[in-house]
């Protein structure tokens, strides 16, 4: 299954991907597609990036779009890139490396998208380097989703480190809390090991907690975090993490204290059979559905 779609509005445009035998990714546009690709709106690509055959399936994309440009009503082509892969690799630690993010977003910018609408970014590094970018913050996305702000009004926000404090201080605001909790996280500079967690608060009073991220991979950050905050006598811990990556699953997320867990379909995660017990236990933000408008 591709993890690239082309949108007209709401409909969805077919287009056959191939892979020849010698590895090279093919892209075909349906001729059936080809008279209303040109009616009136824009078009939108939405990009789903797990890997380096899903990037040059895009640029394959991008490209048939592109070359039926003969037709009068030539539209503007937009990209949603809900996860921005290599958003974590936002700088240089050590001569000889490469500047990965810069690298992917000289590609993306090489295609000349109209607009780059893209969700929640790592850092504020990513929109510096992507053209005509449009972003949608953790806010846009919490404040959405009525169910899910309903659920947390009466949370304890925690902020999981330094960097998450702003958007933490954001969603407590619209909330009308009058402040969050901070954490603190201590690692082990060698291998990145988490060696200490440190929250501050003494006692959540068996109030549910929130915590609010932009990603979550294997998930170690919030396991952690988890642990600490049931020491101090939390209720509930809510996970809402905007990029669900999770290379771990989420059967050790669940097992390890964490109650529930909010996330987007921005980068297509899907629970696996194993973990299907788990399934009323993760929420997830459908961004087509919600954001059409915005794209």
């Amino acid at each position: 299954m591709s993890n690239i779609k082309i949108l007209k509005g709401r409909k969805l445009l077919d287009f056959k991907s191939f892979v020849f035998p010698g590895g090279e990714i093919s892209v075909k546009l349906k001729h059936d597609n080809y008279n209303f690709l040109y009616e009136n709106a824009d078009c939108s690509i939405v990009a789903r990036l797990h890997n380096a055959n899903d990037i040059m399936e895009l640029i394959m994309v991008k490209d048939a779009v592109g070359r039926l440009n003969h037709i009068p009503k030539v539209p503007q082509i937009n990209l949603l890139m809900p996860y921005v892969p290599y958003s974590r690799q936002d700088r240089v630690c050590d001569k000889g490396e490469s500047f990965s993010l810069k690298a992917f977003c000289d590609i993306i910018n090489s295609l000349n998208f109209n607009r780059v609408t893209i969700c929640d970014p790592h850092s504020e590094v990513t929109p510096a380097l992507l053209n005509n970018v449009k972003v949608i913050s953790q806010f846009d996305l919490i404040n959405k989703n009525l169910e899910l702000t309903k659920r947390i009004r009466n949370t304890v926000l925690v902020s999981p480190d330094a960097g998450a404090n702003k958007k933490t201080s954001e969603i407590a605001k619209y909330l009308e809390h009058s402040s969050f909790v901070r954490a603190d996280k201590l690692r082990d500079l060698t291998n990145g090991n988490i060696l200490e967690t440190i929250v501050y608060c003494d006692n959540f009073k068996g109030k549910d907690v929130l915590v609010c991220d932009d990603i979550c991979d294997g998930g170690r950050t919030f396991i952690e975090l988890a642990k600490v905050c049931k020491t101090k006598n939390c209720g509930k811990f809510i996970l809402y993490v905007t990029h669900g990556i999770f290379s771990k699953g989420t059967a050790i997320l669940f097992n390890s204290g964490i109650d529930e867990i909010w996330t987007t379909n921005s980068f297509e995660w899907r629970l696996i059979p194993s973990e299907m017990a788990f399934h009323e236990r993760v929420k997830v933000l459908n961004l087509e559905e919600r954001f059409t408008g915005l794209l």
